[in-house]
Order: C-alpha cells, then structure tokens, then sequence
C-alpha cells in the first residue's frame, strides 16, 4: 500500500508551532530536541500502523533526521508521521522510501 506525503521545505513560524503541539501531545518530555532540530524541511508521511513503522526505520537508517508522531484523531488505524532535518537529508529520505516503493 503506497503511503500519502508531502514535503514542506522551510516551513513556517505557524507550521512548526502546529507541528509541535500535535507532536507533544504524546511525548512531552521530547520537547526540547523537537524544538531544537534543524526545520529546514519537513516530510509528513501518512498510511497504516505497520507501514508507518517500516517507513521510520527507513527513513531514520538512510539520513540522521528526528521522526516524530503526529497525533491525530485515529491512531490505532492510520499515523501521521514527521521526519524533520535539513533539506538534503529530508529528501534523501524521501528518496529512500520512494526506492523501497512504499511512497510513489
């Protein structure tokens, strides 16, 4: 099953702030290391539990970005997750699930 993305390169003051209420909701104590990673793109990837968890241990093994959940409304059904770092690494992780055929 091919998962839904989009790629925001240098994301705004207002998104980052979004994107980091919902990624807190979760995980308070990650705070500080979400906060101080490097925002230069954003790549949210959205599909099934298993996929989603496949898709991070790809996307973290290919480049040294943070991947975040972002809670939503169903989490036991379909996740939303951010892999966050500079432009380069973001699209090399794009790239990276693209080959893997889990993003087309």
């Amino acid at each position: 099953m091919a998962l839904s993305y989009k790629l925001i390169t240098s994301p705004s003051e207002s998104t980052r702030r979004l994107l980091i209420r919902r990624m807190m909701a979760g995980m308070p104590e990650e705070e500080k290391t979400v906060r101080s990673a490097s925002w230069g793109a954003v790549l949210l990837v959205q599909g099934m539990v298993p996929e989603m968890f496949g898709a991070v241990d790809v996307g973290t093994k290919t480049s040294p970005v943070l991947a975040m959940e972002i809670i939503g409304s169903c989490p036991q059904h379909i996740v939303t997750m951010a892999f966050i770092g500079n432009v380069a690494d973001v699209k090399q992780v794009l790239s990276a699930l693209k080959g893997e055929g889990v993003i087309v």
